[in-house]
């Protein structure tokens, strides 16, 4: 049974800071840290760390409860949770990613309080899972305090910015790894392996009576091992638990229209977002959403209740739940193939029953057109349709082993931090390797998260002799990273590190010509070469612009000569020619 926030906020002889939501606040940065210390040293269970910096120069914490607590006394420490000889379950939970959303900050609090006041419940939830809690990820976001960029939230008074001190939104951010923040997290979530990941956030979009709404790692996309058990048992026994604590959640109420009587698209999260970066190693993960038009300590109450819900399952099936990942690492480790990238089914639905507000559409009285507006005191129940079934659109068959150059130093750093097993070349060679050559994209306009997005058209590939240098990063697809490789190196993922444009400058052209100096070198190439004169008279017959343009004609023989570089386009990442068997 959860407890009443008040039974657990701001009792001074608790001997932490106070930490009190009854006047509508949440607390700041360093009122966090000093909590979740001071809660540190009262426990025998629990330690506090610091795991990495922010891109605030702050540091990021953990607090973790462990029975292994006092073997941990720095970062590293944490391996003793991740270790294979340790049998229990670990849950991590992250919080104010986005710091305008903090109600899994106070919710953690309450719920680590009201651990610390029952030893008897400490003592058994101990003895089979490891708890590891990011107090405030988004340092920057945190300090920088306000009471009004979540336009039209129910409170807090103050709370911190969605963008981190770079101004990145951080829950954009995970695949990339751009931020201090980023790197912090992913090696400690390759410390502590969690088995559950849970990331607290605050919804907004359209108006219901629910109070929590939920975004399950989607089930398709985990794969066919984690997939089922997610969507046939753990989500619909979260569900149950939270009506029986008088909470009933829905999914994430990602609508198909403007209101959800037209439905609700079940959430993508692709490895930019928490939750698709976990999955990629087989973690089970979950985003909380709390309604940002409920009042705020009633969203801390849901959070609570979900937190404690989550965290009570895995308790009761860590061994299961372990078994399944375990499963599900050695399918990856193992695959032949792979999805990348996943398209939603639209004639697929299931009808699933839900609450709302009448909506109507009314004049504006400040623009004059027509808007939406819900009305509270009119609730509707029927079943809606809810979307929840996606279709991998780009399987990709998987090699041997990929070739990261090293000049890709960017690329290496980030396969570093998620522990990827690589090898440099001894020596300089060369080698017969799977090269693909991007023959259409598209760059988005406009900057998105500190890049542009490019928009991948179509590839094709050959096998050719590539020049390898010493210290050229050779990486074996056989090993439990293997989708997150999959996933960043092949060019047609959702998150791809082509799509986040990390290897634009392999798509310039960098040699030119002259055209009044290539005219007589173009006569030349004519004049000596039948088949090459014959082929450049049939471009022009079947392409009324290569026709109508010298310059044109000039470039197609320029791109046919042995001037031209050849290398344009050449995704710069190599496969060895051999899949994997």
């Amino acid at each position: 049974m959860s407890l009443c926030i008040a039974q657990v906020f701001g009792q001074s002889d608790q001997g932490d800071p106070a930490v009190d939501i009854s006047n509508n606040a949440t607390p700041t940065w360093r009122e966090t840290i000093s909590a979740f210390q001071s809660l540190s040293d009262r426990m025998e269970n629990a330690t506090f760390l610091e795991i990495g910096k922010s891109d605030v120069g702050r540091p990021i914490h953990a607090f973790v409860l462990s029975e292994m607590a006092s073997e941990i006394d720095n970062k590293e420490g944490l391996e003793v949770i991740g270790a294979s000889e340790n049998n229990k379950a670990c849950v991590l939970v992250n919080n104010a990613i986005h710091p305008g959303e903090p109600c899994g900050v106070d919710a953690s609090i309450a719920w680590v309080r009201d651990l610390q006041s029952n030893p008897e419940r400490q003592q058994k939830l101990l003895s089979k899972l490891d708890v590891v809690i990011i107090p405030m990820y988004n340092v920057g976001g945190a300090l920088n305090r306000n009471c009004c960029t979540r336009t039209n939230q129910d409170g807090p008074e103050q709370y911190g910015f969605r963008g981190n001190a770079r101004n990145l939104d951080l829950n954009r951010d995970f695949i990339k790894m751009d931020s201090q923040n980023a790197e912090s997290f992913v090696r400690l979530f390759h410390s502590i392996d969690p088995d559950v990941f849970i990331d607290t956030h605050t919804s907004n979009g359209a108006d219901y009576p629910f109070a929590m709404t939920l975004i399950t790692t989607q089930p398709d996309k985990a794969g066919p091992i984690v997939g089922p058990y997610l969507k046939n048992v753990m989500q619909p026994t979260i569900a149950r638990s939270m009506a029986d604590r008088g909470e009933p959640i829905v999914p994430y109420v990602n609508t198909r229209n403007q209101t959800p009587e037209s439905g609700i698209i079940e959430f993508l999260e692709t490895p930019r977002y928490s939750t698709g970066f976990t999955t990629l190693f087989g973690t089970l993960g979950f985003t909380t959403e709390a309604h940002m038009l409920k009042s705020f300590p009633v969203r801390v109450e849901a959070t609570l209740k979900i937190l404690e819900c989550i965290i009570e399952f895995t308790v009761e099936n860590g061994t299961e739940i372990q078994q399944l990942r375990k499963e599900e690492k050695t399918r990856i480790s193992n695959a032949l193939k792979l999805p990348v990238h996943w398209t939603l089914d639209q004639q697929d639905s299931t009808m699933i029953p839900f609450k709302g507000f009448e909506s109507r559409r009314e004049i504006s009285s400040v623009t004059g057109a027509l808007r939406l507006k819900y009305n509270r005191n009119e609730v509707w129940e029927r079943d809606i349709p809810f979307f929840d079934h996606y279709v991998a659109d780009d399987v990709v068959n998987i090699p041997e082993f990929y070739i990261l150059p090293q000049a890709w130093r960017e690329v290496v750093e980030r396969c570093t931090w998620n522990e990827i097993e690589m090898q440099q070349l001894p020596a300089d060679t060369t080698m017969y390797l799977k090269v693909f050559y991007i023959r259409g994209f598209e760059a988005s306009k406009s900057p998105y998260e500190g890049h542009h997005i490019n928009q991948l058209d179509s590839i094709d590939y050959r096998i050719e002799q590539v020049r390898l240098f010493q210290g050229d990063w050779i990486i074996p697809s056989r090993q439990e990273g293997a989708r997150f490789l999959a996933e960043i190196l092949d060019p047609r993922g959702h998150d791809s590190y082509f799509t986040w444009n990390f290897f634009d400058s392999a798509m310039q052209q960098k040699e030119y010509y002259s055209s009044y100096v290539f005219e007589e070198t173009a006569l030349e190439m004519l004049e000596s070469d039948e088949r090459l004169k014959k082929r450049f008279h049939t471009a022009k017959m079947n392409d009324n612009n290569l026709t109508s343009s010298s310059r044109a004609q000039l470039n197609w023989l320029y791109l046919n000569s042995k001037h031209y570089e050849g290398s344009v386009n050449r995704y710069p990442i190599f496969q060895s020619a051999a899949l994997r068997n």
